[in-house]
């Protein structure tokens, strides 16, 4: 469900608004600071900063348009660039994150839902189609005058929900974390005395 987010960077501007489909974290977050070329930004957490961030001038005095000296953090429902000064670059903010699939507005179509419409929207994934049909029939059955019982399979539908979210993540297997211990002479005595 991850789709790239553009927006236009306007000068002097430091803050934009979260994109309005953002379904749950952002991934990444580039900028074309210099007019151009693409520059990763780094998380940072103002509140973990010394320096005054007060003005324009605070923050182009600390921050550089220059990986590893630009940054954003998460305000409000948006993100606040610190970097050097800002000028205006049409589609220059690219924030990577999860969004929310297209809304299905024609029942009858035939194309299959998990198509995606465009190549920045997504369709239905595959995995959640009958997880989502299972869902309308539990709302239908829950609103009658005289609530319909639920079946096993309807009431066991929120870990089914969970088990389908899951298996639309960590579509990479080929991610490899590796934990390593300091060398021995680093470590002193591992906890023992002598």
């Amino acid at each position: 469900l991850l789709i790239p987010q553009y927006t236009s960077l306007v000068a002097d501007q430091r803050e934009y608004p979260l994109p309005q489909d953002i379904l749950s974290r952002i991934k990444r977050v580039e900028a074309k600071l210099d007019g151009t070329n693409w520059l990763k930004l780094d998380e940072f957490d103002m509140t973990e900063y010394t320096d005054p961030l007060y003005n324009e001038s605070d923050i182009t005095d600390h921050f550089a348009n220059e990986e590893g000296e630009a940054y954003y953090d998460i305000l409000r429902k948006s993100i606040k660039i610190y970097s050097g000064t800002i000028t205006d670059v049409t589609n220059g903010l690219r924030v990577w994150c999860n969004t929310w699939p297209t809304a299905i507005t024609d029942l009858s179509s035939t194309t299959d839902m998990s198509q995606d419409p465009s190549t920045t929207t997504h369709g239905v994934p595959r995995e959640m189609h009958e997880i989502w049909a299972r869902g309308v029939i539990i709302d239908w059955k829950s609103s009658r005058e005289k609530p319909i019982p639920l079946t096993e399979q309807e009431l066991n539908y929120k870990v089914d929900l969970m088990e389908a979210v899951n298996s639309l993540k960590h579509a990479n297997l080929d991610r490899e974390v590796i934990g390593r211990l300091p060398d021995a002479s680093d470590r002193g005595d591992d906890g023992f005395e002598y």
